[in-house]
């Protein structure tokens, strides 16, 4: 199993935001994450990221129990999460935001070595495979005809996207996904359908949230929800959604057949 949280709890004063929650996550899966806002889902993958520290259990990466390490450790070690809204800099191009994420993998690859690429002509073979790297992420996000243009000329849709391509910079083995087509539209959230499942295709995991339930129940190969902080179902995306714990929690008591 790549991906193991077993127990894992959240407090924030008196307030209980991820409670005692356990599951799995296989190589080569889609993951999706189902619940109503406030039902921990983020506060989730903050955690597991190691953003916030979490207040009880054990997130277990590749055998490894890594509940406790820093952010930058956890990225480094290939778990990545990207954020509902990228903070990208205005004035710099699309393929220069993807040169500087590039810079995590090019640390875990190279150690302090790294230094040389700037000083010493053997290690700039280095730089033209990070440039080529940038390319083909491009290439699988759909973003070629943006290489050049700044951040403040991409579209929202296309901001979103370059979030997901500079998460991939960083070669992930698990990408966590944070409302990736919340504020886009058909076209938009179709064609992020399709970069994702390219993604699977070329060896990425991944665990999304979105309150798009049309767009998880179709890319998602399991769904796990919460409500409360807790867990209330896994199974399918169907088998997820058909559950009367959800259904309450979504619709309320008299929409359950319970």
């Amino acid at each position: 199993m790549l991906l193991e949280i077993a127990g894992l709890t959240k407090h924030f004063g008196g307030l209980t935001a991820v409670a005692d929650i356990s599951f799995g996550i296989d190589k080569g899966e889609i993951i999706g994450l189902f619940g109503p806002n406030g039902s921990g889902k983020t506060t989730l993958l903050n955690l597991i990221a190691g953003l916030i520290p979490a207040s009880a259990g054990r997130i277990v990466w590749k055998g490894k129990n890594i509940a406790g390490w820093q952010a930058h450790e956890i990225a480094a070690a290939g778990l990545v999460k990207t954020f509902q809204n990228p903070q990208l800099f205005a004035e710099l191009t699309a393929i220069e935001h993807l040169m500087i994420a590039g810079h995590l993998a090019l640390k875990r690859r190279l150690g302090w070595r790294r230094i040389a690429t700037l000083i010493d002509p053997e290690y700039r073979n280095n730089s033209r495979a990070l440039l080529e790297r940038a390319e083909e992420v491009l290439g699988l996000c759909r973003l070629a005809s943006a290489r050049g243009l700044s951040a403040a000329e991409l579209s929202y849709g296309e901001e979103k996207m370059l979030g997901v391509a500079m998460g991939l910079m960083c070669e992930p083995d698990l990408l966590l996904l944070d409302e990736p087509a919340s504020g886009l539209g058909t076209v938009e959230i179709d064609n992020l359908e399709t970069v994702l499942r390219d993604l699977k295709a070329h060896g990425t995991t991944l665990c999304v949230i979105d309150h798009k339930v049309g767009f998880l129940r179709k890319l998602a190969d399991r769904a796990i929800s919460l409500h409360h902080g807790a867990k209330i179902a896994e199974g399918t995306p169907d088998q997820v959604l058909r559950d009367p714990n959800v259904i309450m929690a979504y619709l309320g008591r008299a929409h359950a057949a319970i």
